[in-house]
């Protein structure tokens, strides 16, 4: 059979095995309809496969994709007792691999997906900063290279397909899943795209050749290499109101201004999951414009459309019945399911007409290609690591601490930090201080006693050795119940110290005493849990008793260094005012508290810059910073319309000087434009200061006349170099159609007359001749 022969091609392969499936095949193809963690398990001599898992398998005579095999969380109700430890994972991913080839009729393997947010989300996994920090480290490099660190875990478990965070953008914070976003700006996240599938999936996928006209050998998947699917399509971050899953409203203009671009960077991926939300009524799983003719046809986009998590349930009143909606968003390019009921009914929906084989087809097209892609068909199996895991997981947590210092973004310094260890005694204080779930994010594994111990307070009682150093909570982070002990505690702990470190923030910590919907978000919030999917607030105002807290301490005249661990920006103006110093650590992952304790001792020198405009207060949203440049009063009558701090902006315990901006062909027309050729900007950057440092170039252009509203800015560049005291060294930038073209009445992309290019506070005005 052709199929197997390995010398064919991909598109050869998948065509000879398409035309020998059975509907029923077909259908089990498009179906990821299991819980993973519910397919095995766990007794004294090992673990084995379940009813439940072989069930499926006999009903789709296969199985298409299996999401979450590895998962443990609060919602799987899986921990370190029931669930599969790391090293482990790749001999029961080859159970079930075994199973299901041996109980489908073609042999076809399954794909096993896992959800990797910030780290894939398993028993003893690495789990990283979450992306709103990484945002603020502006260094694609490092993105790719732990990128490439988390495929590399993950292969080694047996894992085919990474779902990773990556196309959502934070246009309002009061969203509970901002930790999720790399920031505002479309073109930072679709340069982190790029590095994203550059880290997980090398050049399987390229521009040059469709990857279905290539033979597996020819592709030459490396076993560290696996597939990515980014999420989520798109344009979920402009819910109305910051509402998870809510009416978005953008119009077509600010699709392919802002939400194209971001798409086209994801040309490359295996994978991509479409969003709960609608555009302008139209729900994006049922979406042909964005999937079929953006996506496929004008960008090329070669893999798989996986659904969100039973989003295609919530199909069923509009469209009547679960069959029409499986037929709407099949000829829509959903080529996946999740854990959804409605693509189970594929093969009454043909039976009724409402859906079409041609549809089906495609998909399971789709699916088929990307396991041969994978080399599933002819290396099934996943083989023993050659390393122990737990030397793999040192290697990988070195990577994860550089990301965790290079995600922290210092905002506030008096001269007080770096500190240094004189034997002062300081206070560690606050609800983020020595809770290491609270500096995970979302979507988090259960963590091992060794790993709990590496909170912020004991990272710097370790790294201030020779100080005093103690720990009062102070309060928790939302519950105002019973407060007034802990903040006393707090403030007599701080009357004895020198120095206060304050750890204040929100939390995306779940327990497992929570109760959750059946696509894992959470429906019962505890108390102390502000933000996450489905935690969306309507004030940004830090929870519970901790400005109180605040006030107490800063009463005793103690110098106060505050820490904000959180998933979203919070209105900090007070925080600001209180405090001699302020770093914002995000959700710094497992090595946050090392990574902080070296920025305190000034081992490293913060280099983060804020990639999202940081607001005053949710009253002033949205505020972020390429909107329309409208000619209105910007201020409120009661409050200013500016951020608290703009995006990009981050300090130093050095200092940067910008000199000589130069365009160095600023006579290029727009035709010359247009044929390829681009605008070549250069800039000198050099260390003003006594400390070695990291610091980010940003480039951003305003367009000048067209026949639209041009934007206040759009950031066209950034680069980031380190620089020891007195060191320059000049940065260029290149300036293509892509960067410098807009989006006109007529749906179009043009050139302006005119661009103003501004790095820093150095700016220039290129006029473009027409021929």
């Amino acid at each position: 059979m052709s199929y197997k022969n390995p010398d064919r091609t991909i598109h050869e392969r998948v065509e000879d095995l398409l035309k020998q499936m059975t509907v029923e095949e077909k259908v089990g193809q498009v179906n990821q309809h299991l819980y993973g963690w519910k397919a095995y398990e766990k007794d004294k001599t090992g673990f084995r496969l379940t009813d439940y898992f072989k069930e499926h398998v006999r009903w789709g005579q296969g199985m298409g994709a299996l999401y979450g095999l590895f998962r443990a969380d609060p919602w799987s109700k899986v921990n370190q007792l029931n669930g599969i430890p790391a090293e482990d994972s790749w001999k029961v991913a080859n159970d079930i691999q075994d199973y299901v080839i041996n109980h489908s009729r073609l042999g076809i393997p399954v794909l096993l997906a896992e959800e990797c947010p910030h780290g894939h989300q398993g028993l003893g996994s690495i789990s990283y900063p979450t992306n709103i920090g990484r945002g603020n480290s502006f260094n694609t490099s490092l993105i790719e290279e732990t990128s490439r660190l988390m495929a590399e875990e993950l292969a080694a478990k047996g894992v085919h397909l990474a779902l990773v965070s990556s196309l959502d953008l934070s246009r309002d914070p009061r969203w509970g899943r901002t930790e999720e976003c790399y920031g505002e700006d479309p073109y930072v996240a679709a340069a982190f795209n790029r590095s994203i599938i550059a880290g997980f999936q090398g050049d399987m996928i390229n521009d040059h050749q469709a990857f279905v006209h290539q033979t597996v050998a020819e592709i030459d998947r490396k076993p560290n290499q696996l597939g990515v699917v980014l999420k989520h399509c798109i344009a979920q971050g402009d819910g109305l109101g910051g509402h998870n899953s809510g009416a978005v409203t953008i119009g077509q203009r600010e699709f392919m201004e802002i939400y194209y671009p971001l798409l086209n960077s994801a040309k490359n991926a295996a994978g991509i999951m479409a969003a709960y939300n609608d555009i302008d009524g139209v729900p994006c799983h049922t979406n042909q414009q964005l999937f079929q003719e953006q996506l496929r046809t004008a960008i090329g986009y070669q893999g798989i459309v996986m659904a969100d998590g039973t989003a295609l349930d919530r199909l069923k009143p509009i469209y009547g019945s679960d069959e029409r909606a499986a037929g709407q968003a099949l000829q829509a390019g959903i080529d996946l399911s999740l854990w959804d009921r409605t693509y189970l009914t594929i093969e009454n929906g043909l039976k009724q007409g409402v859906i079409q084989m041609e549809a089906l087809d495609q998909a399971v097209y789709r699916i088929l290609s990307l396991k041969f892609m994978l080399g599933l068909f002819d290396r099934p199996f996943t083989e023993k690591p050659e390393t122990n895991y737990k030397e793999r997981i040192y290697c990988y947590q070195k990577g994860n601490q550089k990301m965790a210092a290079e995600s922290m973004t210092l905002l506030k310094n008096e001269g007080l930090l770096p500190l240094t260890d004189s034997g002062e005694k300081l206070a560690v204080i606050g609800p983020n201080a020595h809770a290491l779930y609270n500096q995970l994010g979302d979507y988090t594994a259960p963590q091992t006693d060794e790993q709990l111990g590496k909170t912020i307070f004991t990272s710097v009682k370790q790294a201030f050795s020779r100080s005093q150093v103690a720990y009062s909570q102070g309060c928790d982070v939302r519950d105002e119940q019973n407060q007034e002990t802990l903040i006393e505690n707090a403030v007599e702990l701080a009357e004895k110290s020198d120095k206060i470190i304050l750890v204040l923030g929100g939390s995306s910590a779940r327990n497992f005493d929570m109760e959750f919907f059946a696509n894992g978000a959470v429906s019962s919030k505890g108390v102390n849990m502000d933000s996450g999917e489905n935690v969306d607030v309507a004030s940004l105002s830090l929870g519970g008793k901790q400005l109180e807290l605040l006030a107490r301490l800063k009463a005793t005249e103690k110098p106060i260094i505050t820490i904000l661990v959180q998933g979203r920006p919070h209105d900090i103006e007070t925080v600001c005012q209180h405090s001699a110093a302020v770093i914002s650590a995000w959700y710094p992952g497992q090595e946050g508290g090392l990574a902080l304790a070296q920025i305190l001792t000034g081992t490293v020198n913060p280099s983060g810059k804020l990639s999202i405009s940081y607001p005053r207060s949710s009253g002033q949203l949205p505020v972020y910073h390429y909107q329309r440049d409208i000619a209105m009063n910007e201020n409120y009558y009661d409050l200013s319309g500016a951020p608290l701090f703009p995006f990009g902006y981050g300090e130093s315990f050095t200092t940067f000087s910008y000199e000589k901006l130069t365009v160095l062909n600023p006579e290029v027309t727009k035709q010359a434009l247009k044929d390829g050729k681009k605008l070549q900007v250069e800039v000198t950057v050099k260390n003003t200061g006594q400390y070695i440092g990291k610091e980010t170039a940003l480039l951003f252009v305003k367009l000048h006349g067209g026949d639209v509203i041009q934007r206040k800015q759009l950031l066209r560049g950034f680069e980031k170099v380190e620089l020891s005291p007195n060191q320059a060294e000049r940065i260029s930038f290149k300036l293509g159609v892509e960067e410098l073209a807009y989006c006109n009445s007529q749906g179009a992309f043009e050139l302006t007359d005119q661009v103003t290019i501004r790095i820093n506070e150095l700016e220039q005005l290129i006029s473009f001749e027409n021929s």
